[in-house]
């Protein structure tokens, strides 16, 4: 009997992984479809403590929109304890909270930081990157961003798994003109968009940038930062400005930089496993002026860094930008993350 060569074995083992991630992205979806009015539009724009809320937003500064559920207490926390004394951070800053646990114990720690609170059901567990519920939150936070600009009001959308040395409030969004939305970077090297922190204005076409986000990630297993980074590049809804890397940077700080200087803002995203961005937020770590990434990496963050070296190599030519703005970022990436 002939022995299957290595190239057929290769196939099959790729067919497999295929369909598995087939299977993943259904059922991440179907969840989803379950979910979605309790995200959608125009419940948000019809939620009363929404609507308190952008009325109390000054005009002529933008809020700082920040989410969590219960599970995410004690980093709110954090943020909270390292913002307190930066100043206009808290009198600026909108807690968006998804249970009622989580609105009762801020209310009780925090009585003077300004609150939303919207109670969505299926995102009260936690929830992590690639699953169902993360691409529900993903699709409650496009909703979001509709519902605030719908009230014609700007805002900073930021997490709270960030050392903050500054203000976003002291950055001149208006420095770029007709910028529309300004987001923050996964890396120096490319346009590829982290994710977790924009700004966005009251336009028309931010307004339709978002509504076309929110309807595509609705129903298609994508993450929304790789597919804000492909509209951004090939859709023309918006203009979209990018922010310094070294201004609000992310866990590729633990490799050090050449200047040794502290970015504003160190977010530590790449941290797959449930409570790890916790444990790696202090000020210890993030003022240090060498690379802690062999202390301090985990087996997400290598596997984050591999990609977005991926990432940069095709963004290094004309052709890679191609493939990646048509065809990895809006419709393989999840799969080029986690086959």
């Amino acid at each position: 009997m002939k022995r299957p060569s290595y190239w057929k074995l290769f196939g099959f083992g790729f067919l497999l992984l295929v369909c598995r991630k087939i299977v993943i992205a259904c059922m991440a979806m179907y969840i989803v479809w379950q979910n979605w009015e309790d995200v959608g539009f125009e419940r948000l724009i019809n939620n009363p403590s929404l609507k308190d809320a952008v009325v109390q937003m000054d005009t002529n500064r933008s809020g700082l929109i920040l989410i969590l559920n219960k599970h995410a207490l004690n980093m709110t926390y954090n943020w909270l304890c390292n913002t307190q004394n930066i100043p206009g951070v808290h009198e600026h800053s909108y807690i968006v909270t998804l249970d009622q646990e989580s609105s009762s114990a801020l209310k009780k720690s925090w009585p003077s930081v300004k609150q939303i609170n919207i109670v969505v059901p299926g995102l009260k567990d936690p929830f992590n990157y690639g699953d169902g519920y993360y691409q529900l939150f993903y699709l409650f936070r496009a909703n979001l961003a509709r519902a605030i600009l719908h009230y014609n009001r700007s805002f900073w959308m930021i997490q709270q798994d960030t050392f903050w040395n500054d203000s976003l409030l002291n950055i001149d969004t208006e420095k770029e003109e007709n910028v529309d939305i300004l987001f923050d970077r996964a890396s120096d090297k490319g346009p590829l968009v982290a994710g977790g922190y924009y700004h966005a204005k009251p336009t028309s076409n931010s307004k339709n940038y978002f509504a076309k986000l929110a309807k595509d990630i609705s129903w298609w297993y994508a993450p929304d930062n790789a597919y804000m980074t492909s509209l951004c590049e090939v859709s023309g809804l918006a203009k979209c400005g990018r922010l310094s890397f070294d201004l609000i940077t992310n866990w590729q700080w633990l490799q050090g930089t050449s200047s040794g200087i502290p970015p504003k803002f160190i977010q530590f995203d790449g941290e797959t496993k449930l409570g790890g961005k916790l444990a790696k937020n202090t000020k210890y770590i993030l003022e240090s002026r060498i690379s802690q990434w062999d202390k301090v990496a985990s087996s997400s963050h290598k596997q984050f860094k591999m990609y977005q070296d991926i990432v940069d190599s095709f963004y290094s030519t004309r052709i890679g930008a191609a493939v990646m703005n048509h065809f990895i970022l809006p419709y393989a990436h999840y799969c080029m993350l986690s086959m």
